[in-house]
């Protein structure tokens, strides 16, 4: 049991402590966020890794751990602390009471939701509410600098080549970029994401017979390589030098002010650090050794705790100079809040961790009218030293209340120092009838906290991330990673039954977002006058349809045949040429089979292949030769029937000419006569032309067998 005098002796030491160890620390000296120009000495504060305050672990591995305390500090405090909990303690000129007043009154404006959540833009497509984000303004921004960019470049490597006479390859020229070609670019980045292939072999996804043929439909390895080079969004001549996220400062600002503009959060919302993996050279680069990629660029994000929905977006550069930043934390938190709208911060809760929390700060967002929660780290100097010591009482609770705020002290481990929050959410001290008497604080934390930490993993999962040393091209796959996440949040708000039921919704998403931003630009390669064969086989499976005039039909099936060409899907080597007919008719269907083995879309896009020009040409024949024979048909059936009547003409004649030779009469007689050579001279004539008519129908069926 400690005495009174051992109590007096752990206060006076935890007091003294204070003033030179809690009471004078700022802000920045919790977090070493802010970098060197050197890699190897970066380090960064990470409490944001471990998602929940868990009574199963030690709490040193925890949101609500203390690991940041001195040993020192912790040798200090090994008599626990056995008395009661005090009715009244203070700090920093706040007073804090066990006893919450209660004050009669309205219900407080902070707890009043002036507007439901959801999305507050209507939309027809996908494609609409990916455009939402990534707007015209930011894809025209893109399309000119990239075109200056590469321009200037092209023209200085055209330059050098001349003046090397040693150098005999010819000039090259830029193909100016457009709006729907950057659309088409974004819609594979996202195609390959979807599918896992974002760190994939680019050399492989436009291999036809290893990857989706969307690739080859849409552009060519080059182009989209060339993209990625080239791909800018400043004017390096015009760029501010004091300004470190000047090469993307307009994009980046573009972006980020659509993300509050057309969507409605819940009622609690989230604010953590999000950590993009990234090795290149970049001098605000952060480590973070708890984080599964360890070194990237830092985010501070703002989003929806239930919907998911990134809702504020900040880089951090890192520190300027040797100047010493103060109060970090509450700036970024507040920073972030104000970019929502005030008839939106009404009502809303704030979730943090160790590294946010401080009084200041929750003061200032209840003149937002908004609540907050969060961990509480020891060093804060408005932590009252009482709430810090270890006690022997395990799961027990010290509430303290002081106006609108609560501050709570939970002893979850023994001999391990106390989890505390600061909360304007709770009135009450609110504790679960459980084993652990789980105080309702920590259990509304632990849902409210992890938001951030979902998207982050849901991004990983389908990222269209490339492997570049640009950092700006980082931060642009990043933007485009969370306009897909938010689209896919609208989209679902106003369409909740869009393929309800499945579990890999986001993917199907993803595939059919690639399918609208290339569809223009694969519209205009249908138009093309002569596409290439690869290309047009791929646009063929995708479902586009080639209009007749730009399908060569040609005449002279015989020039045709005789052609000799190389069948476009084998090999180039030995590259045996083989008539066109074959090539088409027959080594096409080998080739395919060669290398289209276990997948279904191209099994069935085997079945579904044309053999355009030939087919077309030898059904063409056919159908001419079917209408000759039709015609010699009907030609045959009309001197049978000529022939009949004439055979019967005849007879009526001999008839007449045997009566007439009966009756003696010469003029009579005559006449008969005339008329029967007639008639016999016009029977041999359709005979003739008869037996004519079968030999030509003879002769053309004949031919239609060996064709």
């Amino acid at each position: 049991m400690t005495s009174n005098g051992n109590l007096k002796r752990s206060r006076e030491i935890s007091t003294s402590n204070s003033t030179n160890e809690f009471d004078n620390i700022s802000e920045d000296d919790e977090s070493n966020s802010d970098t060197d120009y050197r890699i190897s000495g970066i380090e960064s504060d990470d409490t944001s890794t471990d998602e929940f305050i868990s009574q199963n672990e030690d709490s040193s591995d925890s949101y609500a751990s203390d690991d940041d305390l001195s040993d020192s500090y912790v040798n200090d405090h090994n008599d626990m602390f056995k008395h009661a909990q005090p009715d009244f303690i203070e700090k920093n000129g706040v007073s804090w009471s066990s006893q919450k007043t209660q004050a009669a009154g309205r219900l407080r404006t902070m707890n009043i939701l002036k507007r439901k959540s959801g999305s507050i833009t209507s939309i027809q497509t996908i494609v609409d509410a990916f455009r939402l984000f990534i707007t015209e303004d930011i894809l025209n921004e893109i399309v000119m600098q990239t075109n200056k960019y590469a321009k200037r470049f092209i023209d200085q490597e055209n330059q050098r080549r001349l003046n090397n006479r040693n150098n005999h390859k010819q000039p090259v020229n830029w193909k100016q970029l457009d709006y729907i070609e950057l659309e088409a670019f974004l819609g594979l980045l996202i195609q390959a994401g979807a599918e896992f292939s974002h760190h994939q072999s680019l050399v492989e996804l436009w291999d036809i017979s290893r990857s989706r043929p969307i690739y080859h439909a849409t552009m060519s390895l080059e182009r989209f390589k060339n993209l990625l080079r080239f791909l800018r969004f400043d004017d390096r001549q015009r760029r501010d030098k004091s300004d470190r996220l000047a090469p993307i400062r307009y994009v980046f600002q573009s972006f980020t002010k659509q993300l509050p503009r057309h969507f409605i959060p819940s009622e609690n919302i989230t604010v953590d650090e999000q950590l993009v993996p990234f090795r290149g050279r970049c001098c605000f680069v952060q480590y973070m050794p708890k984080k599964p990629a360890k070194y990237g660029l830092k985010f501070w994000t703002l989003c929806d705790v239930k919907s998911r929905y990134v809702l504020a977006l900040e880089l951090y550069t890192g520190k300027l100079g040797n100047t010493v930043q103060r109060n970090i934390s509450t700036n970024i938190v507040l920073h972030l809040v104000d970019q929502l709208p005030k008839n939106v911060q009404q009502g809303r809760n704030i979730t943090f961790d160790r590294y946010f929390s401080d009084f200041n700060l929750v003061q200032n967002l209840l003149e937002r009218k908004m609540t907050s929660l969060g961990v509480v780290n020891h060093k804060r100097s408005f932590v009252p030293n009482e709430l810090k010591l270890i006690r022997q009482d395990l799961y027990s609770s010290w509430f303290y209340f002081s106006g609108q705020n609560t501050i709570l002290s939970y002893q979850a481990k023994e001999k391990k120092p106390p989890i505390i929050l600061l909360s304007t959410l709770h009135d009450f001290a609110e504790v679960f009838d459980d084993e652990k008497k789980l105080p309702t604080m920590i259990h509304d934390y632990n849902q409210t906290k992890f938001g951030v930490d979902v998207i982050d993993q849901c991004i990983n999962n389908y990222t269209c991330r490339r492997i570049t040393r640009r950092w700006p091209m980082i931060v642009f796959f990043n933007m485009i990673d969370i306009a897909a996440m938010n689209s896919l949040n609208i989209w679902l708000d106003q369409n909740p039954d869009w393929n309800i039921g499945k579990t890999y919704i986001r993917r199907l998403f993803l595939e059919e977002l690639c399918k609208s931003l290339t569809d223009s630009h694969n519209q205009r390669r249908v138009k093309q006058s002569r596409p290439r064969p690869k290309v047009k086989l791929a646009l063929q499976s995708l479902g586009y349809e080639f209009k007749p005039q730009n399908l060569i039909v040609q005449d002279n099936l015989d020039h045709f045949i005789t052609t000799k060409k190389r069948c476009f899907l084998c090999p180039s080597h030995p590259g045996r040429k083989v008539p066109a007919t074959a090539a088409l008719l027959s080594n096409v269907q080998e080739a395919y089979s060669c290398y289209i083995k276990d997948n279904e879309e191209q099994q069935k896009l085997i079945k579904n292949i044309d053999v355009v020009n030939v087919t077309r040409a030898f059904d063409t024949k056919h159908e001419r030769l079917e209408e000759n024979e039709i015609e010699l048909l009907n030609e045959q059936k009309n001197l049978k029937q000529e022939l009949l009547n004439a055979t019967k003409m005849l007879e009526e004649r001999s008839t007449r000419l045997a009566t007439a030779l009966n009756n003696k009469a010469s003029d009579d007689v005559g006449t008969a006569e005339a008329l029967v050579t007639a008639a016999n001279a016009k029977l041999a004539v359709l005979k003739t032309q008869l037996i004519q008519n079968n030999e030509n129908l003879n002769r053309m069926r004949k031919n239609r067998e060996n064709e």
